[in-house]
């Protein structure tokens, strides 16, 4: 009988140790989305893929925006960087193919050199979920699910959310699908930080 529970306190102490720990979750926000619209400084990794008729691209994303200043990495899946993307309130510097390009624009000037179309513009509100438009659908808890959205060239978006993560406080997409007459960019994100 002794043996049968020292068998059973060793399977419970086995399983117990091979149990996987569940990230933490926060609570979250009363005001999530008004609170997560003002925070202007973050960073987001991920990964992209650009789709069109004519070509697949994939990459790596890392995302980092501090008040006014946007830096975007793309690397390939072996880590190679493919560009760098700086962005200030009055200029954007582009690094691709070992040169450096200046322009005021920052999503003409990533379309112009790599054929790359991307709303670099008004990332932080598209890519944290938290446009206000008249379009917008929400789900129950009030998370974005669909949009159109027009860029800073007035080129319309549609803006699918598929998935979110609950962390520090606030509700983070996870995986979103911007579409743009025939281009496609489907985006997968991790790791979302907040100072």
């Amino acid at each position: 009988m002794i043996r049968h529970y020292l068998i059973l306190a060793i399977t419970f102490m086995f399983l117990s140790g091979c149990a996987q720990q569940l990230p933490n979750k926060t609570a979250i926000y009363d005001n999530w989305k008004g609170k997560l619209a003002n925070q202007k400084t973050w960073h987001v990794e991920g990964k992209l893929a650009f789709i069109s008729p004519d070509e697949r691209q994939s990459a790596n994303l890392n995302w980092q925006q501090q008040e006014n200043n946007n830096n975007l990495v793309l690397t390939s899946f072996i880590g190679t960087r493919i560009l760098q993307l700086k962005q200030s309130r009055n200029v954007a510097e582009l690094e691709f193919d070992d040169k450096v390009y200046v322009d005021t624009n920052a999503s003409a000037l990533l379309k112009r050199l790599t054929g790359f179309a991307l709303p670099v513009n008004n990332a932080d509100n598209w890519l944290k979920g938290t446009i206000d438009s008249q379009t917008l659908q929400v789900d129950e808890l009030g998370r974005s699910k669909q949009v159109l959205w027009l860029d800073n060239e007035s080129k319309q978006w549609q803006i699918n959310y598929a998935d979110y993560i609950q962390t520090a406080g606030y509700w983070l997409p996870t995986k979103l699908t911007l579409k743009h007459q025939k281009i496609k960019i489907k985006i997968q994100l991790y790791d979302w930080q907040f100072n």
